[in-house]
């Protein structure tokens, strides 16, 4: 049975399943820089599942659920916000954390814990300084960070209206199983040892693969690799490498797939934003 899905930038997916519902993932695309389509353009959306509660994995959520008969899975304080702040209605959303499980209509769904990255500890990674200084505030800190890790200072406008009102919350990653096909590992996740033990019970056929974007990948391509090889997957798609922010840098790819290309038979798959892809 065929399935299909496109990378709509960051790390939003829509994915049409086999029984020709539709899963949507992060659903970010109207204030994205790198988004193809605008929220309006989805062919369809029966779920929503998202990663974690950012302004850049949410957004749209509130737009789709006015639009569909949906359902949207995440975790508690990004339930709070979509209620609050995008006037979501509570019965459209059901909380979920890390270990359980969820059965619908051609679709089962295991909820694993993800980790976010740490930017002020990447910071000192990259620079042997410290990002917070003591009295420097929040945008300050932002541009500064984003200066040394993409080239590039702009921050939107909405940003610090955006990170008061949607906090991340729970950390999680999903494994999607398709009735009679293939696993779906969604990794949104920094690619910390206890995820990479985490990634075996994936036993994926794709794994979407967080591969944080700029100069953060640089030193991290070999523990991005092993969270792929982990999740056992045929096909890695790589996400969330794109421009977060206009005049950002492109991240460069190149050791990652070389790794991937040296530990194993792994298919490393760069979707172009917007274009479907076919699976059988």
């Amino acid at each position: 049975m065929s399935f299909r899905m496109r990378w709509l930038g960051t790390a939003c997916f829509e994915i049409v399943l086999p029984n020709q519902q539709t899963v949507v993932i992060d659903p970010y695309v109207d204030d994205s820089v790198s988004a193809p389509i605008s929220s309006n353009q989805f062919e369809g959306c029966n779920y929503i599942f998202i990663t974690h509660g950012h302004y850049d994995h949410v957004l749209d959520a509130g737009k789709l659920a006015l639009h569909y008969k949906l359902k949207i899975f995440c975790n508690e304080a990004t339930a709070s916000s979509l209620i609050q702040h995008q006037g979501v209605n509570p019965g459209l959303i059901t909380p979920v954390k890390a270990g359980d499980v969820i059965q619908e209509e051609g679709l089962g769904i295991e909820v694993l814990r993800g980790i976010h990255v740490d930017i002020a500890a990447e910071f000192r990674r990259l620079t042997g300084v410290e990002l917070f200084d003591g009295g420097t505030d929040l945008r300050s800190m932002v541009k500064k960070a984003l200066r040394e890790i993409l080239d590039t200072d702009r921050v939107p406008e909405q940003f610090g209206e955006w990170m008061a009102k949607y906090p991340q919350g729970e950390q999680l990653n999903f494994i999607f199983e398709m009735a009679g096909s293939k696993r779906i590992y969604m990794a949104g996740t920094y690619p910390d040892p206890r995820v990479i033990e985490m990634a075996k019970q994936a036993k994926a056929y794709i794994t979407l693969l967080q591969v944080l974007p700029g100069r953060i990948l640089c030193g991290l391509e070999e523990k991005t690799a092993d969270l792929a090889i982990a999740s056992g997957c045929q096909i890695v798609v790589p996400q969330h490498h794109d421009p977060l922010v206009r005049g950002a840098m492109r991240t460069d790819l190149s050791r990652l797939r070389k790794i991937l290309t040296e530990k194993s038979d792994i298919i490393f798959k760069e979707f172009t934003p917007g274009e479907w892809y076919k699976f059988d």
